[in-house]
């Protein structure tokens, strides 16, 4: 072995192996540009999908906002509609009604309905009136 280490090697060899050696490091130099592009392009597109999930999750939050707001408001209707189905089954028919009283003057019971009977009363009313304007027979809206 000793006589293999001392052989001389021809300039030939050592310029083809050094040849051979930068075509090896030029293919490494461009498999490594290539896979950093790639991993940009990844980076990139995991920002991307990280903006997205965070855009979706306020969006998720403003549809769950929404979806509880509108609870809360069939929970409203569903107990005036429960308050008017007790009205209508107790006979307490005046609320559909205009007040009695030729002058407008308000009747005795006004003072003792809350706030949701007065407010059923005058979109009752607001109704009729409605109507009355939509077949011709309102001139003015009542006060």
């Amino acid at each position: 072995m000793a006589e293999a280490a001392a052989a001389p090697i021809s300039p030939w060899t050592m310029a083809a192996t050094i040849q051979a050696m930068e075509r090896k490091i030029e293919s490494q130099a461009a498999r490594l540009l290539s896979l950093e592009g790639r991993t940009g392009m990844a980076e990139k597109k995991l920002a991307d999908c990280e903006k997205t999930a965070v855009e979706f999750s306020n969006q998720l939050e403003g549809k769950w906002a929404v979806l509880g707001t509108l609870l809360q408001e069939y929970g409203l209707l569903q107990r005036r509609l429960e308050n008017v189905e007790n009205l209508l089954r107790n006979r307490n028919f005046w609320i559909l009604r205009l007040p009695p009283g030729s002058k407008g003057e308000v009747p005795k019971e006004w003072g003792k309905l809350e706030d949701w009977q007065k407010e059923l009363y005058k979109h009752v009313m607001r109704g009729n009136y409605e109507t009355l304007v939509s077949l011709g027979k309102a001139w003015h809206m009542p006060l």
